[in-house]
């Protein structure tokens, strides 16, 4: 290029470059700034002036406008070029070539153009505004990459920043950026921070950030990003923080951030009024240290809003989360605690959806969902939990569905239930619970159903004193250890039958009759089960007088449906013997009619059979005689009595056999069970 066909505008740049000079003209005055011909700009880059000895050549050109295009396709720069406030008429591109520090400050520019360039140094795009976007695919930056408070983008549904592939062996800094279509950082590279905080990004119902497969070995950091339309990351890998709380996230009914098989060697950050509009997707992540949700918000009612499926998380920090559509996270896997206390789940609908779903999980720690809001089911089935369960002053409402579900759950240590509400059934059938469920002042609702369902659990110790139940309580099968209760506390309407205890915390030792009142709300009266194992717990206590009510208060119970002819037969063995468990009540009767028959026959002796040949009377010796089956003693054979006291005789002959049966099938009874 002939220096002499220069501008003076051009010649100044020209003159200063071999000493990287500064050449502003931003206070040039009014009107239109300098020109500046694209074709000195690539002249100076490719070495048309010799740098001078001593100084640091380049071009630092501020305020002035370019003309043409500035293309350095496949050249070699080994010199800086500085624009700041320029105007570039058209792009510029560095594509397949290798340069050193390119800074485009606050400047105004078609399009830039880098894929595949080389560079050492730092490429600057810092709040200028490129319409046409910004392309980096396959590029390679030895420094930092800088596109602070920069815009991008008109607004269409194209990659205004498409960085596929791009490697930076730095840090790459978008803070505050703008983009108005795609950005797309697929397969990145960044050995240092990638910061995205503050960025806005709008692409509605499309894709506009990716981060699929990309690896970064800083932090990411998110911080306060609004995106309209999606944000994907797929495969995402991240060796530290990764940031992204008090960001705003909005693609309803799609994915807001799609980002399964994540990774994260630090701490993941969604707090501090995080907000997303759409499903956010974290199936099989690997966060190796938390997840923080505390004050987040998710939003996509009806559909599952929250997606931790088969994920790998250290902790969930949840505290006052707030949830329309489903949180998800069977088969999830987290070695320390969940803690959703005060959070607020609302699946959106009905029973099709459960609030939470956490079947098969695997928490190595303590699951906390005190004062949790939950309107739709949770859904516990199959968890397995380290340590306790925290449920206390929780408010669980699916009526009439399951509000609770821990079907054979596996809880090491405690449930603590105290205070909660559930309105529908709390289900727990099979499940296994290492230490105490407490159930104080809880309230129960399930009207017409089952409130509780808790058939075959194990379970080292219930507390039960709920301030009300509305429904049924199944315990049927249940094993438990200590059962503390309060017995005015029972609905009426309970399944008993196969339950087992190994202690009643009863002091002072609850009666056998008020122990009876609760088994009478046993739904199936006709079991003896819980009568013969309330009768051996006090037998195994040295209680046997309890016991023997307890196995009497059975009998006399039995006999409430049974024919008349068992029932007349059932009501002898009562009144005579106590079914063998009041032995007293035979000597009654003996002694009263010995006392009778011996006072009648006392005093109207009958007249011998054979007159001469029979023993002296004894009315005593004869009564006793008649009433003894089997038994002779001398005397009923040897005197016939006629008139009333035939009568008599026949009666108490009657009432002998009727005494010894009764007292013999009362006798096989108390054996059998002894």
């Amino acid at each position: 290029m002939d220096p002499d066909l220069l501008t003076e505008p051009e010649q100044q740049l020209w003159k200063a470059f071999g000493r990287g000079e500064l050449v502003d003209f931003a206070d040039a005055g009014a009107g239109d700034p300098p020109v500046i011909r694209a074709e000195v700009v690539t002249a100076l880059l490719l070495g048309a002036v010799e740098p001078e000895t001593g100084a640091a050549a380049g071009i630092r050109l501020r305020g002035a406008r370019i003309t043409g295009s500035v293309d350095l396709k496949g050249g070699a720069v080994s010199w800086p070029a500085v624009f700041d406030g320029c105007r570039f008429d058209n792009g510029v591109g560095f594509v397949d070539s290798s340069v050193r520090t390119v800074r485009i400050l606050d400047s105004e520019l078609p399009v830039f153009n880098g894929a595949r360039m080389r560079l050492d140094g730092i490429l600057d795009l810092k709040g200028s505004v490129i319409a046409g976007g910004v392309r980096l695919d396959q590029a390679r930056v030895s420094g930092q990459l800088r596109l602070r408070e920069a815009r991008v983008g008109t607004g269409t549904a194209i990659d205004v920043v498409a960085a596929e592939a791009l490697s930076v062996e730095g840090s790459i800094d978008c803070a505050g950026m703008e983009a108005r279509g795609k950005v797309l950082f697929q397969a990145l590279r960044v050995s240092g921070v990638l910061d995205l905080s503050r960025v806005r990004l709008s692409c509605p119902g499309e894709r506009a950030l990716t981060l699929s497969y990309a690896s970064i070995e800083g932090k990411l950091d998110c911080w306060g990003m609004r995106v309209a339309g999606e944000v994907r990351a797929i495969n995402l890998q991240v060796a530290a923080q990764f940031g992204m709380s008090s960001a705003r996230l909005h693609n309803p009914g799609g994915w807001a951030f799609f980002a399964g098989g994540l990774t994260v060697g630090g701490g993941a950050f969604f707090a501090q009024g995080f907000t997303a509009h759409g499903e956010f997707r974290l199936v099989g992540a690997r966060l190796a240290q938390n997840l923080t949700i505390d004050d987040a918000t998710f939003d996509n009612p009806g559909a599952v809003a929250l997606n931790l499926e088969q994920a790998s998380i250290g902790a969930v920090h949840g505290e006052r989360l707030a949830c329309r559509g489903q949180v998800s996270m069977p088969g999830a896997t987290i070695s320390g605690d969940v803690n959703l206390a005060g959070g607020k789940l609302e699946a959106g609908a009905g029973d099709a959806l459960a609030a939470l779903n956490a079947e098969r999980a695997q928490i190595g720690g303590t699951l906390v969902m005190r004062d949790m809001k939950a309107l739709g089911e949770v859904r516990l089935r199959s968890v397995q939990l380290g340590e306790r369960l925290v449920l206390d002053d929780a408010e669980l409402r699916n009526p009439p569905g399951r509000a609770c579900r821990l079907t054979r759950a596996r809880v090491a240590a405690d449930v603590f239930c105290d205070g909660m509400v559930v309105e529908g059934q709390f289900r727990l059938p099979r499940a296994v619970i290492g230490g105490a469920l407490t159930l104080l002042n809880v309230e129960l609702r399930n009207p017409e159903a089952k409130a509780i369902d808790a058939r075959s659990m194990q379970v080292q110790e219930l507390q039960w004193r709920p301030k009300a139940v509305e429904g049924s309580v199944d315990l049927a099968n249940a094993m438990i250890g200590v059962l503390r209760d309060k017995l005015d506390t029972w609905p009426e309407k309970v399944f008993l039958d196969g339950l087992t205890y190994q202690a009643l915390d009863d002091d002072p030792l609850t009666p056998a009759g008020e122990r009876l009142d609760w088994l009478d709300h046993n739904v199936d009266k006709d079991q003896p089960q819980p009568y013969e194992y309330l009768a051996a717990y006090y037998d195994s206590i040295g209680q046997p007088a309890q016991a023997r009510a307890v196995r009497y208060a059975r009998e006399k119970r039995r006999r409430r449906d049974k024919g008349p002819a068992i029932r007349t037969w059932s009501w002898l063995q009562d009144i005579t013997v106590g079914y063998g468990y009041r032995p007293l009540r035979a000597l009654g009767w003996l002694a009263l009619l010995l006392l009778i028959g011996s006072v009648v026959f006392s005093v109207s002796p009958p007249p011998p059979l054979q007159p001469g040949q029979a023993p002296h009377f004894n009315g005593v010796v004869y009564t006793l005689d008649l009433m003894l089956p089997v038994v002779n003693l001398g005397q009923k054979f040897a005197f016939n009595p006629g008139g009333a006291e035939q009568w008599l005789s026949y009666f108490l002959m009657a009432a002998g056999w009727t005494l010894a049966t009764t007292v013999a099938a009362g006798a096989a009874r108390v054996l059998r069970r002894g």
